[in-house]
Formats: structure tokens, C-alpha cells, sequence
């Protein structure tokens, strides 16, 4: 443990403290939260990415502590232009066989704009020949210097995968916690929660995940977004699926009770706030201009974290027609008929009846699993709009996933063809076709109505019931 930190620890924290953890893509982020919370999420986990910001509380040697996470960069800036600091201290993750990559840069840079201290965990410390020195040198060259390589921010090596070093990084952050000073705002009012989750339960209706800022929420105050009455706890939800009866600072919560799903990065009071509307949280019109030298779409996602941090990456690239959380709808299809725009869903689904309705009104629907991917996709889409005689993008086909399969490492897809023809040549959402099957045989095409099994690369983590999506390049 690094000398300099033990030898200043100063009195014991008032609060436990929110820690947030930034790195590349793959990294290993989600495999370390599941290691430090002893849960098996991470095989879960489409593409080793987290999807959605979520909120949970360990306790290490009698201490507590919060950890946030985030679905990407995007988000993590929106929270804090919104609501301020969320974070009290950060993990910067780089791996040891990867080191610093162009994501851990972008996160060097988001940690540094908060100010906030952090540690870096080097992962991935188990594999053979990484070397460790080779991420410090990396990190040196882009401002970074940890303890005993001309600076002071603490460095462990780590293993999520055998836990190598994770009791020590707990350890640093308690200290670099303690360092902070954390103060107990439990008394203070009016009690301030940060939005960091919302959506829309079809059943329960708007749903937020809450992390207590200052004061004390208790079941049946009434929540306040500035002026506005939002709602009332009806019902506080922690981290373990318990039903809670207040919750203190640095405590995440889901609520229900709301009537309006708010934004990720609102702040939330038990008190109607005097002040007013900050520039920039001013409501948007979810109907944009049209703009023929972009894609006219219309957007959907799982939950308001993921539709916030998709817009603000992607909203001066496309003509976005009309956004929302939820699964397809009939209005979905007409609405982007109307508006001759295509469809991009972020982890959601299309039930059949939809797709049909699709398939005759001639909507293309496209859903994604890996965010990036949906960036990649706009991309292409973008470059076939601005290049009038070059290749275009047509869909051939669409297919339900039935049944996934795990033969050694190689994931196989049971599907059925639901409409046209998908071909080995094809791509299914920027991902190729490796492999295509029917009745135990290599075939180099597949009809409607016809079952099938394929492999692609890179694998896309589709569930049971979604629809895949082919196309090919028409030149």
C-alpha cells in the first residue's frame, strides 16, 4: 500500500463515499464490479460492456461503500454538467496487456475536469508477459504519474478474474475517501438526490434510481424537480431488492411513485427549490428540423440513461424524428412511415405482430446491443446519405432469434427467417456472417419461414425473441 497515503490519514469519513469507475471499453470494468460485489453479473453482460448506469453499497471492514456506474462518457459528462459532482473518488482502469488505449485517455480526461481523486488499477496483472512499467510510462506520457514514477496517484495491480489486488484498491479508496474529508450532510434540507437511472416500467409505471446527495429521504415525501411536484415515494428499493424506510447520503435507491420519469443528472428535493432552471436543462423538443444531408431515424432505448447518452453523442448527426424509452410500438412504425425514417432501438424489443406491421409499412428496424455499435451503424448510414451515387445499405432480411448456443467459445444462433432471404455474404447489424446453416449443412442462403443456425464475428449478444437484421451493400 502506497507509505505516503497511510502516513496522513486524517479522521474517520462522515459519509461513505461514491467511487465511479472509467476506462476502455474492455478493459474489464464490469468483471471487477462483479468481483468487489460478489455477484455473478458479468457473464451477463452484453459484450463486457454495462449498458445502463446502475447503483450499488459493499461494506469492507465496517466502512460502506457506493459505487455508480456508467454506460459510457457521454452520460458520466451529462450527470456532472446536470447535477454536479457525482463521484467522490475514481477508479481509472487500464489493462496491462492493452495499457492506455484512446477510451482511458477520454477518461483521464473526464476525471481530471471533476477533479476528484483517483487511483489507478492496472487489470489484467495474471495474463503472462504483460508488463506492468509499460502502463506507467503510458500513463506518464498522457499527465498521469503515479506513486514511485514521479507522481503521487496511487497504483495497484489487480486481477478481477482471481481478485488479486482488490482488497488493497478497496483499502486505497477508504483512504483516499478519509483524505476527502466527507462530511455528514444527513441534517441538511432540503435533502438533494441525483438522478443516475430512469424509464418507464410498462406496469409500475415512471421509475428512477436515486443517490442521496445531502439530507434524508423518508417513504411518502413528495420529490421535486425545482418548482415541479414530480411525484411521491410510494416505495424505496436498495440495492439488495429491500424495502427501505429513509434513505441517508451516498445511499442509491430506486423510487417508485413518480409521475414523470426524469433525467439522468436531475436533481431531485423532498422541498419545492426556489431557483430556477439552470441554462442548458431547459426541456427539448423531441422533433428536430429535417436535414437531407443527414438520416432522418427515430430512436429507442431501454432506459432514459442509455436515450441521454445515444442523443447527446448522436444529435448533430441525424434528423431524429422522435425519441423515447420503451419496446416498438404500432405508433413507432406509423410515425417513422410518416416521416420515411428508420428505426434504431438500443436493448429493446419488437414483438412480432410490430414486425409485421413493419415489414408492410416497410420501416427498417434495427436494434443494438453494444453501443458503439449503434455510433458505428449511424456512421455508415451518415456516409451513404452524403455520397448520392455510391454503395447504398439495403436490408435483405429479417430473422427471430430462437435458441443461442455456447459450443467452446463459439456462439451459434437458432433463427428463423421471418421475412426475405438472408445470404453468407450478408452482414447482420456490421457484424459478418462466419457460418450459415440448415438442416446440419453449410447452405449459402436461407428463405422465409426456414429455420437456420449462424456464427458471426464479432459475436453480437442477441437474446431469445429478438429480431436480427441482414444487409448487403448495393453499389
Amino acid at each position: 500500500m502506497p507509505e505516503n497515503i497511510k502516513d496522513t490519514l486524517p479522521a474517520e469519513v462522515g459519509r461513505p463515499p461514491v467511487v465511479t469507475i472509467l476506462g476502455h471499453v474492455d478493459h474489464g470494468k464490469t468483471s471487477l464490479l462483479d468481483r468487489i460485489r460478489h455477484a455473478e453479473v458479468a457473464a451477463g453482460e452484453v459484450g463486457g460492456i454495462t449498458q445502463a448506469i446502475g447503483a450499488y453499497q459493499i461494506e469492507y471492514k465496517g466502512k460502506k461503500i457506493t459505487f455508480i456506474d456508467t454506460p459510457g462518457h457521454a452520460a458520466f459528462s451529462a450527470m456532472r454538467h446536470r447535477g454536479g459532482q457525482a463521484a467522490d473518488v475514481a477508479i481509472l482502469l487500464v489493462a496491462a496487456d492493452d495499457s492506455v488505449m484512446p477510451q482511458t485517455i477520454e477518461s483521464i480526461e473526464h476525471i481530471k475536469s471533476t477533479g476528484i481523486p483517483f487511483v489507478v488499477a492496472v487489470n489484467k496483472i495474471d495474463l503472462p508477459g504483460v508488463n506492468p512499467d509499460r502502463v506507467k510510462t503510458d500513463l506518464a506520457n498522457n499527465g498521469v504519474y503515479v506513486e514511485g514514477y514521479g507522481g503521487n496517484v496511487p497504483l495497484v495491480n489487480i486481477s478481477a478474474k482471481t481478485g488479486i489486488g482488490v482488497d488493497e484498491l478497496l483499502e486505497i479508496i477508504l483512504l483516499l475517501a478519509e483524505l476527502e474529508e466527507l462530511k455528514d450532510t444527513s441534517a441538511q434540507t432540503p435533502a438533494t438526490a441525483l438522478v443516475i437511472e430512469s424509464s418507464l416500467h410498462p406496469q409500475i409505471g415512471p421509475l428512477a434510481t436515486l443517490l442521496v446527495k445531502k439530507g434524508v429521504f423518508k417513504k411518502n415525501d413528495n420529490l421535486f424537480l425545482f418548482k415541479k411536484n414530480i411525484g411521491k415515494i410510494r416505495s424505496m428499493i436498495d440495492y439488495n431488492s429491500k424495502t427501505l424506510l429513509e434513505a441517508a447520503p451516498s445511499t442509491p435507491f430506486q423510487v417508485i411513485g413518480l409521475s414523470d420519469v426524469p433525467s439522468v443528472g436531475d436533481l431531485l428535493t423532498d422541498i419545492a427549490s426556489a431557483g430556477t432552471v439552470p441554462v442548458g436543462l431547459e426541456p427539448t423538443p423531441s422533433v428536430l428540423l429535417s436535414d437531407v444531408e443527414k438520416p432522418t431515424i427515430l430512436l429507442k432505448a431501454d432506459v432514459q440513461g442509455s436515450l441521454e447518452a445515444i442523443l447527446g453523442t448522436i444529435q448533430d448527426q441525424a434528423n431524429i424524428v422522435y425519441s423515447s424509452v420503451g419496446n416498438i410500438s404500432d405508433t413507432d412504425i406509423q410515425t417513422a412511415s410518416s416521416a420515411n425514417a428508420e428505426i434504431l432501438g438500443f436493448n429493446v424489443r419488437i414483438s412480432s405482430s410490430v414486425a409485421k406491421l413493419a415489414e408492410i409499412e416497410k420501416v427498417k428496424f434495427t436494434n443494438f446491443r453494444i453501443i458503439y455499435q449503434l455510433f458505428d451503424y449511424l456512421k455508415d448510414l451518415q456516409e451513404n446519405k452524403t455520397i448520392a451515387q455510391g454503395p447504398k445499405i439495403i436490408e435483405t432480411g429479417q430473422a427471430t432469434v430462437l435458441k443461442i448456443f455456447n459450443f467452446g467459445g463459439t456462439i451459434v444462433y437458432g433463427c428463423v427467417v421471418i421475412s426475405g432471404k438472408i445470404k453468407i455474404t450478408d452482414k447482420i447489424q456490421n457484424s459478418k456472417i462466419s457460418s450459415l446453416q440448415a438442416n446440419k449443412a453449410e447452405v449459402l442462403e436461407v428463405k422465409k419461414d426456414q429455420e437456420f443456425g449462424l456464427t458471426l464475428i464479432p459475436p453480437i449478444e442477441f437474446k431469445p425473441g429478438d429480431i436480427m437484421l441482414s444487409t448487403t451493400i448495393e453499389a
